[in-house]
């Protein structure tokens, strides 16, 4: 049973994985209104510490104002929810894969230029659409999940876009999915090369470092601001201890000793500062883990736009990809960092660079 028409959004999507984790383990799901009644089996609700018949919403319990329906109790869906993190834990150490196709009642079958023009800043070219043509490209979907660990805790989910058939990250396309139609595939086919393979896990590389690094930003801030603060209060409190143990050497009645002593220790104040320092920097150093959490392979009917720039008195063939979930052209591909753009040059072999790496070289 499909329930995204049903729950749309964020939140209905996992709802939707849920239940299709449950039923592919033997349960069975009725939809009544707003929310699914599930019916497990004995080993599964005993693996899931759950009771058999329980009715799952969409949304965080804040948002619901029952516990339970009749006898069953109410089981909210939402990131962080127990039961959606006891599933994720019994698929195992490999992520999960969906695989499914999207269906549109239209494709755009016009206008190109103009939205090429606003998409794209070409340097030092230019150029117009020479034809078109409905064909079935690929995408997947990559949720990943990271961990920062300091002296607080931080983790997260960050998705990734990318078209297999070119290799162009799409970013605001896992928003949007939830509004279009889909066929979940009872059987997963994926049939990628081992040269999509490894541009996909250096895409990977490169841009889920960048998006994790944006989105730990204010955390990473904190984390400075506590280490300043206390390293400070740190150094206040040996500058006092120094100077009192300097102090109390000119007072009379202290004996050669004792005075020794006290010089002994002033001394060691440095090192021991060292040593202080050294294990708050442990303390607020961040360590992050990044794993990949979940994997949906998509296929899709989108538009070939076929596209003759001029550069000077060389011409080069461009193929763009409508991309019907976005509404929006797939950004190009530099041939040189295999980073998605949208201000794009040519090389002296007309082929498609990043136009700051042209700027730079002249």
């Amino acid at each position: 049973m499909s329930y995204n028409t049903r729950f749309p959004g964020q939140e209905g999507e996992l709802l939707s994985f849920v239940c299709r984790f449950l039923e592919e383990k033997g349960a069975l799901g009725e939809l009544r209104g707003n929310r699914v009644d599930m019916l497990l089996p004995l080993d599964l609700a005993t693996a899931l510490d759950l009771e058999e018949y329980i009715s799952i919403v969409p949304g965080s319990a804040n948002e619901q104002k029952e516990e339970k329906v009749g006898d069953k109790k109410i089981y909210p869906i939402h990131f962080g929810a127990p039961i959606l993190d006891k599933i994720c834990s019994i698929t195992g150490s490999n992520p999960p894969l969906t695989q499914l196709s999207l269906s549109f009642n239209y494709l755009k079958k016009g206008g190109y230029d103009a939205l090429i023009a606003n998409q794209f800043d070409f340097y030092k070219a230019k150029g117009s659409v020479a034809g078109d043509a409905q064909i079935k490209t690929h995408y997947a979907i990559l949720t990943f999940k990271y961990l920062a660990q300091s002296d607080e805790q931080k983790e997260g989910l960050m998705d990734l876009a990318v078209n297999m058939e070119t290799g162009a990250v799409v970013t605001g396309m896992v928003d949007r999915l939830s509004a279009v139609g889909k066929n979940y595939e009872s059987h997963i086919a994926m049939n990628y090369s081992r040269e999509k393979i490894d541009r996909l896990l250096k895409l990977t590389r490169i841009y889920v470092a960048q998006g994790v690094e944006e989105t730990l930003s204010d955390y990473k801030k904190s984390m400075a601001r506590r280490f300043k603060r206390d390293v400070q209060r740190l150094r206040e409190y040996y500058d006092a201890l120094g100077k009192e143990m300097e102090d109390s050497l000119s007072r009379s009645g202290v004996s050669p000793r004792l005075q020794e002593e006290r010089r002994a220790k002033i001394a060691m104040i440095p090192d021991e500062l060292a040593a202080k320092e050294q294990d708050i920097l442990n303390k607020y150093s961040i360590r992050i883990k990044v794993s990949l959490a979940a994997v949906m392979a998509i296929s899709t009917p989108a538009v070939k736009v076929f596209f003759n720039a001029v550069s000077g008195r060389q011409k080069k063939e461009i193929s763009f990809i409508y991309n019907p979930v976005t509404k929006l052209m797939d950004p190009l591909v530099c041939a040189t960092c295999g980073q998605s753009m949208y201000r794009v040059a040519f090389s002296e072999r007309l082929e498609l660079v990043c136009s700051r790496l042209v700027c730079e070289e002249k």
